[in-house]
């Protein structure tokens, strides 16, 4: 399939309302002290360090990667991807585990628009050669490593979490701490991240076209679902004074490692 190079106005006419909306929903719950008062302290902290992280990083990232979308960019549809599909993880959450408020159906608009956002760039450009997009010099095996090294240690961190409850009948810490019937992120991670990271890392070790773009996207994912707990640690220390500078410090090592993967894989693309 050819790569079409006019202008891609779907970009903005997706993302335009969804940061408006992103940008009215997080900016309640930053600016009214009580808006979360029914959740449990931590996943209050929670809360608030999405609400942070939406308004002063994903808000503009999504923003800005569509106009450069709309014009063609190649790494700009790649990070504009990569951002949708965090958005799509952080709104199942606002959706299903925040307790029912005056934004629930903004949260819902949020969410279906950026599902369909997505399925309607996957209709326009999974047909499309990525590898014709990159330089041969791809390091497809560093990366791809790299994806499956994150999968296989977030896969041991959540089985450690989760495994021995299950056996043992009972709900594991996380779960009783914040009141949920069961752990949301080990839903989307088990069902949704850890198998596309997975799919990911294999399809660009072999070199397959939808491996050199789904690849740097799970970065843009990885990086800033970082960048979302990282937001999460400096809100609980602020708020409760916990320890939590730990959790800050080690994802954002994390986040650089990411980040140096990412910029090693995209400075390979080509110049439209």
């Amino acid at each position: 399939m050819k790569e079409r190079t006019e202008r891609q106005n779907y970009f903005l006419f997706f993302t335009l309302p969804i940061v408006l909306l992103i940008l009215l929903c997080s900016g309640t719950g930053l600016l009214r002290p009580d808006f979360y008062k029914r959740e449990t302290a931590d996943w209050l902290a929670q809360c608030m360090g999405q609400d942070f992280s939406n308004v002063f990083f994903v808000a503009p990232v999504l923003l800005l990667t569509a106009f450069l979308s709309a014009k063609g960019g190649r790494i700009a549809k790649i990070i504009w991807a990569g951002t949708m599909i965090t958005n799509i993880y952080s709104y199942i959450l606002y959706c299903f585990d925040v307790h029912f408020n005056e934004l629930f159906h903004f949260y819902c608009i949020i969410l279906g628009l950026s599902v369909y956002s997505l399925i309607f760039f996957c209709a326009k450009h999974f047909g499309l050669d990525f590898k014709a997009w990159f330089e041969q010099k791809v390091p497809v095996k560093a990366v791809g490593v790299f994806l499956l090294v994150i999968a296989a240690a977030f896969y041991s961190l959540w089985l450690s979490q989760s495994l021995p409850a299950s056996i043992a009948g009972k709900a594991p810490a996380d779960v009783t701490s914040n009141a949920l019937p069961t752990s949301p992120v080990h839903v989307l991670d088990f069902s949704f991240f850890l198998p596309l990271v997975v799919l990911a890392g294999v399809l660009l070790i072999r070199k397959n076209r939808l491996g050199y773009f789904l690849a740097p996207m799970m970065l843009v994912f990885a990086l800033i679902t970082n960048v979302n707990i990282i937001s999460l640690a400096l809100v609980t220390m602020v708020k409760s004074g916990a320890g939590s500078l730990p959790l800050a410090v080690a994802f954002t090592a994390f986040s650089l490692i990411c980040l140096f993967f990412l910029v090693l894989d995209l400075r390979r693309i080509k110049r439209v």
